[in-house]
C-alpha cells in the first residue's frame, strides 16, 4: 500500500505523491514526516 511504501526509506515524498496523483501538503495533512498517521488519516482510517 501507500502508506507502506511511505514507511520504505528508498521512497522518496515526490516519488510518492507522484504515484498518487497529489501534492506534499496533502500527503502531510495525514502522515507525518515520520510515517506516523496525523488525525485527519486516523479519522479517514475510522481510527478515531
Amino acid at each position: 500500500t501507500e502508506v507502506s511504501r511511505w514507511a520504505q526509506r528508498d521512497t522518496s515524498v515526490s516519488d510518492l505523491c507522484k504515484e498518487l496523483g497529489i501534492e506534499r501538503v496533502t500527503l502531510y495533512r495525514y502522515v507525518g514526516p515520520k510515517g506516523e498517521l496525523r488525525d485527519h488519516g486516523k479519522h479517514v482510517l475510522g481510527l478515531t
